[in-house]
């Protein structure tokens, strides 16, 4: 007997491990690992035709990063149960589309059948979504970088039909928070709501958002490798108009500032003390905070304006307004 026969015969263990081989083999295929995946695709199709024939749905690709994918790939659907803030999505959820993020967009752009002005400098389209029971609610992320890191997010959204009412109550909402920085309730005719305040958020550490639009382009811009500093401050519009039809068309726009020295991730405060409460104690942080309240007050009447389609790319006074603190122009 050969030494080899002599080993099979006195270890039964390894005769155990070998019979066990194809059933392992078998519970890989049924139920295959995340990572397995996600190192071999060539296997995806494998699995997702087990997946149909066991009457299972394969599970959504992953994002990658590979140099094989084209950075402006459109990102991974969302789950269905999300939504946007107003809670309301289409049968199949909202329908988003991720454009070229190298295209170039400055001054004001048509939004919704209306004008969207932009901050200073130049900036990218991130993502676009639809929802609502109709499509009548839109959105729309673009993104600012300079230096290579990112100054500046806008989420604008606004309805294209009317929406309840119910809607502008809790837009309403966002502008009584004591967490503020600032809240400014502005006067209007009685079938006008008009809000808006700033305060902060923390981007690591914590959820940005639990809306599907928002994470989404988070996401997105993640995966481009886009720098985002670990605070920006947060400047919202509220903006609502009573409808015939008893509901509101409504537009809300939040900004998002770096308060990071130019061109680096640098904060002029540590990300835990952007409270309000610690502001005093913190100088460098309480003048960005001071001088993006001082150029919100201005900014949203081009809001208001472009609510209402009176706005011209290129006008002097929107050039003025435009320049937000955390605005880098050519020369600087």
């Amino acid at each position: 007997m050969s030494a080899a026969s002599r080993l099979w015969h006195r270890a039964p263990i390894w005769r155990a491990m070998l019979y066990c081989i194809p059933l392992f083999t078998a519970l890989t295929l049924l139920y295959p690992p995340a990572y397995l995946t996600r190192a071999v695709p060539a296997l995806r199709p494998v699995f997702d035709r087990i997946n149909r024939t066991l009457g299972r749905t394969p599970p959504p690709p992953a994002p990658s990063s590979s140099p094989d994918a084209p950075p402006d790939a459109a990102p991974p659907a969302p789950p269905v149960d999300g939504a946007p803030d107003n809670g309301q999505q289409t049968a199949g959820g909202p329908q988003l589309a991720a454009p070229p993020i190298t295209s170039d967009l400055a001054g004001a752009i048509p939004f919704a059948g209306r004008i969207l002005p932009l901050p200073a400098g130049t900036w990218h389209p991130v993502l676009t979504t639809q929802s609502g029971p109709h499509g009548e609610l839109l959105s729309n992320v673009l993104v600012r970088a300079e230096g290579g890191v990112v100054t500046g997010v806008i989420i604008a959204r606004a309805s294209t039909q009317s929406l309840p009412l119910s809607t502008v109550d809790s837009m309403n909402n966002g502008c009584h928070d004591d967490r503020n920085y600032l809240s400014k309730i502005v006067p209007s005719a009685s079938k006008v709501m008009e809000c808006w305040f700033t305060s902060h958020v923390q981007i690591e550490g914590q959820p940005l958002s639990d809306s599907v639009d928002i994470q989404t382009a988070f996401n997105r811009l993640h995966v481009l490798g886009f720098p985002i500093p670990y605070v920006m401050l947060v400047a919202t519009w509220n903006y609502a108009e009573a409808a015939a039809d008893r509901g509101a068309n409504i537009e809300n726009v939040t900004i998002l500032l770096s308060p990071a020295r130019k061109g680096t991730m640098t904060l002029p405060a540590p990300p835990e003390q952007w409270l309000k409460q610690a502001l005093p104690q913190n100088p460098g942080a309480e003048r960005f905070v001071n001088a993006a309240n001082g150029w919100m007050d201005g900014w949203t009447t081009m809001l208001r304006r472009g609510f209402h389609g009176d706005l011209t790319n290129g006008s002097p006074e929107l050039v003025r307004a435009s320049r937000d603190p955390a605005s880098v122009l050519p020369g600087e």
